[in-house]
């Protein structure tokens, strides 16, 4: 249950950086904040700003906003600490070793690092969403409802909190992530 967290989390946060570049190439970024490029020294690109992060975690229908309701259907209680404190790692460690990396127990990380779920995972994806006409700006919810699927028929009853955590923490660093890195 920990990998297919995982992977859908980090695939999900993908799909929060693609929807966003979708609203900056069709011309509709409102200010300088809405999408901010990273270049880092060894001259690879991260974003960050307004439009990941709301497909990321601001709107009522975001990829995380999905996770954090299917764990408090299941009784977690998810501090807020715990996903800010997310947010500011990932946003210390762009461009480090550390980056992309969960921070989670040994017995619970999964079995790839997030980025290699979204080389190997996202080709096959996004040519589902193409089939059934997800538009890319809905994709982040399409996952997010797949996450939600994920919590609801958890036979193995994983914690919802730890569950939700790793959601976080492979999904956040995927949405800043350059997507000419992927395939």
């Amino acid at each position: 249950m920990i990998d297919l967290l995982a992977a859908l989390g980090a695939i999900g946060g993908f799909s929060c950086v693609i929807a966003a570049l979708d609203v900056a190439e069709a011309g509709q970024c409102r200010d300088g904040a809405d999408l901010v490029i990273v270049e880092t020294r060894d001259g690879s690109r991260y974003y960050a700003g307004n439009l990941p992060n709301a497909f990321l975690l601001e709107g009522h229908d975001s990829l995380l906003a999905l996770t954090y309701g299917a764990a408090r259907n299941q009784g977690a209680v998810l501090p807020q600490e715990t996903v800010l404190s997310t947010f500011r790692h990932v946003a210390a460690t762009i461009g480090d070793q550390q980056f992309g990396r969960p921070r989670l127990a040994d017995d619970d990380q999964p079995g790839a690092l997030p980025i290699s779920y979204v080389r190997r995972l996202w080709p096959i994806v996004r040519q589902i969403l193409d089939m059934n006409h997800v538009p890319v700006r809905r994709r982040p919810l399409a996952i997010g409802m797949a996450i939600e699927l994920a919590f609801a028929i958890d036979e193995q009853r994983i914690d919802p909190l730890l569950a939700a955590q790793v959601v976080t923490e492979c999904a956040v660093p995927m949405a800043k992530i350059d997507p000419r890195k992927i395939p």
